[in-house]
């Protein structure tokens, strides 16, 4: 039985510290750059310890979407505002060079780190 709990706990460990995609609040929000300081939401917790918040997330490239308007493509810059709760997606890799429009082979150590992240839409 203990043998069981310690690979459950073992791999439960693993898996809460690979970020996906987290809700975070806007802290700012620079509309020319496209890019937002995001305070996360969720909060983490080691045993015997009060919760914690994740550090802020600073320069998070903001998604824009393209759509063809009449025959003519439209492309679309979002508006954020400071307390606005947003979605965000982690990169799997480290998005510096394709950021750049760069195809990139990225450093394997460097896997789902919240400085990765996008802004994917609003939530609130």
């Amino acid at each position: 039985m203990k043998d069981t709990s310690f690979f459950s706990e073992f791999k439960r460990d693993i898996l809460i510290s690979i970020n996906t995609c987290l809700p975070c609040r806007v802290v700012s929000y620079d509309k020319m750059k496209r890019e937002a300081k995001l305070q996360p939401l969720f909060k983490t917790k080691e045993k015997n310890r009060s919760p914690k918040s994740l550090p802020v997330i600073e320069g998070v490239p903001v998604l824009f979407q393209q759509y063809e308007v009449n025959g003519n493509v439209e492309t679309y810059f979002p508006v954020l505002h400071k307390g606005q709760v947003v979605q965000v997606a982690i990169n799997q890799r480290a998005i510096d060079d394709v950021m750049n429009g760069q195809a990139s082979y990225p450093d394997v150590a460097k896997l789902f780190r919240l400085r990765d992240a996008v802004v994917i839409g609003v939530i609130t």
